[in-house]
């Protein structure tokens, strides 16, 4: 996922990734910033979750890409 947020919500955010094991794939830093996340599916929905209830104050968030992986246990 590609999420974009204020200078200000970064700390926050990164705060946020760490505590949920979420990897920060690739950070830019423009006018605003532009990261590169990559998570479970559970983990999106409550990043969702949190957006969604202003915790975590996001200006947009695009999915770039979904990854199917089965694990098999021998």
């Amino acid at each position: 996922m590609k999420v974009t947020l204020s200078y200000q919500d970064f700390e926050l955010f990164k705060h946020y990734c760490s505590l949920n094991q979420i990897n920060i794939i690739q950070t830019e830093f423009n006018e605003l910033i532009c990261c590169n996340i990559e998570l479970t599916f559970n983990e999106k929905d409550q990043l969702l979750t949190q957006i969604d209830k202003k915790q975590l104050n996001v200006q947009n968030i695009e999915l770039l890409q979904e990854k199917y992986i089965k694990k098999v246990c021998v």
